[in-house]
């Protein structure tokens, strides 16, 4: 008999006040959803999302087509229920979570993901990144603009280009692959990948130690690097339970054994890009990608080759659209308060270009002055502050620190910057949660 074990935690690391990050580890159905939003409006957003995940457990479906497309549209109707909830209630306006879910029924993996939370998987000694970071880096890194290293310390790496409950419409990216036994699951949000590398998470998995142990040492690890987000573990281990005289493997690589070396697939290693065809049929992860069958005839295979050169002409032909467009999700959902020569103005979008073409534009200007503003204020001007609406940025602007006049001698001072300012960030996590081997509500 073949079974999951599934082990999952959540913490509030070491910087946030509260939780914003859910997790969902009921029979036959996961989940890991990252909030953002202000004044516990993430924390609801990653809960509500949550809710038609949960509500695929117990359902039995036809054929594997079904069950994925099933998955799919709980995805959708989690986006529908979270954006609902921003429009209609004030208090909520803005938020947003990531989503990434996985369905397993038998021996067949379904994942459905949105934003920049992540899939792992760790089979035969190669840890492979399944899902795509919905993320403007990752859209630098993936149009050459730069490098992954350069995207670590990248002042925009927290902007999320798809997230739930941004707007009414959203893309959900989905693949499904066969299980085999021995197969590592894991499902994170960026409290964990932001801090600890691919190469420490998948020597962890590889030790084969107790899951529970193993998800507790991962989330330790996050901490220990400082925890300046929540942290979401996920872990599903695929084995094979029966005895070894009948056929099964009880071989785990943490067994008393050196763990042998780890493969680490980056994203990069796709030169195909075709995330749902690569990883719908799960093979070896290549830079040629899945082999083709020794049979195939030269017909089918340029059939491929041209299926695949006209997604790649649609690709660039929809990526230049949303550029030209004015990138509607960006311009339209995002703000934040900068400067525009000496003056302080709002923008819509992001403070980013592609190419020559900016990503943002001036939709407002303040009275204010750079010569207004404190000077360690400055720098945070300069930066960009981000603000979860235009509503936000006014009011980030009106509560702007000026400059002091107060001084005895009627001088102009400036205070000293409050310890601990940079940058905004809508996050805002609190309170940790732990789900181990069985459902939680």
């Amino acid at each position: 008999m073949r079974r999951i074990i599934a082990t999952g935690k959540t913490d509030v690391g070491r910087v946030r006040d509260i939780n914003e990050d859910a997790l969902l580890v009921r029979d036959g159905v996961f989940a890991v959803a990252d909030g953002m939003g202000g004044h516990l409006a993430g924390e609801v957003a990653s809960a509500t999302a949550l809710q038609p995940i949960k509500e695929l457990e117990g359902k039995v479906f036809a054929d594997a087509s079904t069950a994925a497309e099933a998955l799919r549209e709980a995805v959708i109707a989690a986006n529908a229920r979270v954006s609902d909830m921003a429009r209609t209630e004030p208090s909520y306006r803005g938020m947003g979570t990531t989503l990434t879910a996985a369905l397993v029924e038998g021996r067949r993996l379904h994942v459905a993901h949105v934003g920049d939370s992540r899939a792992y998987l760790l089979r035969d000694g190669q840890f492979s990144q399944l899902t795509d970071d919905h993320t403007l880096v990752q859209h630098l890194i993936d149009e050459g603009q730069i490098t992954r290293e350069e995207a670590a310390n990248h002042p925009q790496r927290s902007i999320i280009t798809r997230a739930i409950g941004v707007s009414p419409e959203i893309d959900v990216d989905s693949m499904s692959l066969d299980l085999e036994p021995g197969d590592q699951l894991l499902l994170c949000s960026d409290g964990l990948t932001g801090v600890v590398k691919d190469e420490d998470i998948a020597q962890q998995l590889a030790a084969g130690e107790d899951p529970e142990a193993t998800v507790a040492s991962l989330v330790d690890r996050a901490n220990e690097g400082g925890g300046p987000d929540n942290i979401t573990v996920l872990l599903l281990r695929y084995e094979d339970a029966r005895p070894a005289d009948e056929g099964g493997d009880h071989t785990a690589e943490g067994d008393g054994h050196t763990p042998r070396t780890i493969s680490i697939v980056t994203r990069d290693d796709h030169a195909d890009g075709d995330w749902a065809g690569r990883l719908g049929t799960y093979g070896s992860f290549t830079k040629a990608g899945p082999t083709a069958p020794s049979g195939e005839d030269e017909p089918r295979r340029a059939g491929r080759v041209l299926w695949r050169a006209t997604a790649i002409v649609l690709g660039l032909a929809v990526i230049a659209g949303l550029v030209w467009g004015g990138g509607r999700f960006l311009l339209s959902q995002s703000y934040f308060v900068g400067l525009d020569g000496d003056q302080v103005v709002v923008y819509e979008g992001i403070d980013a270009e592609v190419g020559p073409i900016s990503l943002s534009r001036v939709v407002e200007r303040s009275e204010l002055t750079v010569d207004d503003v404190q000077q360690w204020y400055r720098d945070n001007l300069e930066a960009g502050v981000t603000a979860l609406s235009l509503a936000d940025a006014r009011r980030i602007i009106a509560g702007a620190p000026l400059r002091n006049t107060d001084a005895a001698d009627g001088s102009d001072t400036d205070d000293a910057a409050p310890e601990g300012t940079g940058e905004g960030e809508a996050l805002e996590d609190t309170g940790t949660a732990t789900a181990t081997g069985g459902p939680t509500p």
